[in-house]
């Protein structure tokens, strides 16, 4: 059957819907069906009349054979008779006998060849019956298949005004949720502005106070005679566990002096981190922890000191950063408390002229404070998912964040925004600015690469790939090596950047690395330092490439180790809320 044929066929049953629904579907179905009985009997019409044709010769071919057998028996009869009587001589009559038996076997014969050419006609017919059966069984087939072709039309018809209506309904929604990010940011805006007023009250409120405080003071003095007839005050006392650091801190302050006294009271025009490297002396590794402190309510993940050394600040699942005063080492005096964020906090760095701490937290903001007086000064919003890490740089101009959203973003401080985004291809857990112009920044990823990025350009200069995935970066302060913690190995490579490769691991029995470790150079990059899942601390020496005995005084892990500017004396973090100072001063 042609494809003509087959498509004129499909014709009446595509239109027995339409029949049905005029309700004058039986006289015409009728029709239909007698048409179509009609189209696919027409093709067997010629082998109905060729195998009738061949079956009424047959018929007759049976009664001539029947007749001659007939004829054939007397002329057998006859031929005997003749045989029995040797002497007569064979007539005309026998003769024709014979003719006739010649005949009748050439007739049978070729009654034997029709017999032949019937079984073939009749096998074909039988052969044409089953392919008529098939063709019948693939046409029911065709029947369903266009009946559930029919359903699905309707299906999707449905399904298509159901995505119109969703997309519509997606349109709305999409509209009400830019109206509610803008309430949400207004919101966000308000309590910021609630949370700096509210910092500016208590600023008012301490000071107010410190006035009635020194007014009472002074009208509680002696009078004149009495005091000069006590001759000179006396000097506030001074414990020898806080000498060497009021040393240093005066040595600090003496050289920032001279150092804007130099250039003509504008300032000094060396950088904060370039008089820390000039005046920090050699670093060394402090033997016991002279203070405990309980600095938050959850968990503590971050921890960064001022580039003077005067202040370090800790950030915790709390939601708050808390700041720290190390003049009285080592004694440590709570200094305030930021507040603003709407998770916790994972990492933060303080800007070089110690007035500015930037912090990053799960909520996928990254925020910036003054130091002084603890307002919020920006809300970085950007992110899509949470920030593991932020740095200043650029001279504390500009910044850059990193986070689980695989993207690092370069801002600009002074106007809050965002100046390029970065696809970095994996979760960036940690960042390093090797130059404070911000063309080189190298970035530690969970896919194991350390990444080296220029802020002009969109990918990244070259790739290192580590042993596992990275859980921290530390740059030494000449800016020559990199530390980089190692998650699945619980190592640390220790990277010459000139070489561009790794010219040391350390590693130890015991260590265990977790995803928040944060492995980090002493000042004078003599010593690196990491915390490990069992609570102990583990130091390595850069120059002999060999380990140092740290005494194992945590009860928990310990996420993150810093040393002080000045290289005398750290401070631990301990996952379980509290930090711990060490030093050389036995307490």
């Amino acid at each position: 059957m042609s494809e003509t044929d087959s498509i004129e066929l499909q014709k009446p049953r595509l239109q027995t819907w339409e029949l049905i629904y005029r309700g004058t579907w039986p006289n015409e179905y009728v029709q239909l069906l007698k048409k179509r009985n009609d189209e696919e009997s027409k093709p067997f019409v010629d082998v109905f009349g060729s195998f009738s044709n061949l079956y009424s010769q047959l018929e007759q071919y049976r009664g001539k054979i029947k007749k001659l057998d007939y004829e054939n028996m007397i002329r057998q009869e006859e031929i005997k008779s003749i045989a029995n009587d040797p002497g007569k001589q064979f007539t005309d009559s026998e003769k024709r006998i014979l003719a006739l038996q010649e005949e009748n076997i050439s007739l049978i014969r070729q009654s034997e060849g029709n017999q032949r050419e019937l079984l073939k006609m009749t096998q074909k017919v039988k052969e044409l019956a089953k392919k008529e059966i098939l063709i019948m069984n693939l046409e029911q087939k065709c029947y369903k298949v266009e009946q559930e072709n029919d359903i699905l039309k309707d299906e999707l018809t449905t399904l298509q005004l159901m995505y119109r209506k969703s997309e519509d309904e997606n349109k709305k929604l999409k509209g009400e949720n830019n109206q509610m990010l803008e309430k949400i940011l207004l919101q966000k805006k308000e309590e910021v502005d609630i949370i700096n007023l509210k910092n500016e009250t208590m600023k008012m409120i301490r000071d107010h106070q410190m006035f009635y405080e020194l007014e009472n003071a002074r009208k509680e003095e002696t009078s004149p005679d009495q005091s000069a007839a006590s001759g000179t005050a006396t000097a506030a006392p001074t414990t020898s566990n806080s000498r060497p650091f009021g040393i240093l801190s005066r040595m600090f302050r003496k050289s920032e002096s001279e150092g804007e006294e130099a250039d003509g009271g504008r300032g000094s025009s060396v950088s904060s981190m370039s008089r820390h490297r000039m005046y920090s002396g050699p670093s060394i590794i402090p033997a016991n922890v002279v203070n405990k402190v309980d600095a938050h309510t959850s968990e503590i993940y971050s921890l960064a000191f001022s580039y003077q050394g005067t202040i370090f600040a800790t950030g915790g699942a709390d939601k708050t950063i808390k700041l720290w005063r190390t003049s009285n080492m080592p004694n440590i005096d709570p200094l305030s408390t930021l507040t603003g964020c709407n998770a916790g906090v994972m990492s933060i760095d303080i800007d070089e002229r110690d007035q500015y701490l930037i912090g990053g937290s799960n909520d996928a903001a990254v925020r910036i404070w003054q130091i002084t007086g603890g307002q919020i000064r920006a809300t970085l919003m950007g992110h899509d998912n949470k920030i593991l890490t932020v740095k200043f740089y650029g001279h504390s101009q500009r910044a850059v964040s990193g986070s689980h959203d695989r993207t690092l973003r370069l801002w600009d401080v002074r106007t809050s925004k965002n100046m390029r985004t970065i696809f970095a291809r994996s979760s960036c857990n940690d960042l390093a600015v090797l130059s404070e112009t911000g063309t080189n920044i190298v970035s530690g990823h969970f896919d194991k690469r350390l990444r080296f990025w220029d802020e002009r350009q969109d990918t990244s200069s070259h790739e290192m790939l580590m042993d596992g995935r990275i859980t921290s970066i530390d740059l030494s302060f000449c800016g020559k090596y990199l530390a980089c913690s190692c998650k699945d190995t619980s190592a640390i490579k220790f990277i010459d950047l000139k070489l561009n490769q790794a010219i040391a691991t350390f590693t130890a029995d015991g260590l265990r690395i977790g995803e928040q470790t944060r492995c980090s150079f002493s000042p004078d990059g003599q010593y690196i330092a990491v915390g490990s899942s069992d609570g102990s601390i583990y130091v390595w020496n850069t120059r002999t490439l060999k380990r140092e005995d740290v005494p194992r005084v945590h009860t928990s892990a310990v996420p993150a180790i810093r040393w002080h500017p000045f290289g005398q004396t750290f401070v631990s973090l301990e996952k379980s809320k509290r930090f711990y100072v060490w030093s050389n001063t036995e307490v």
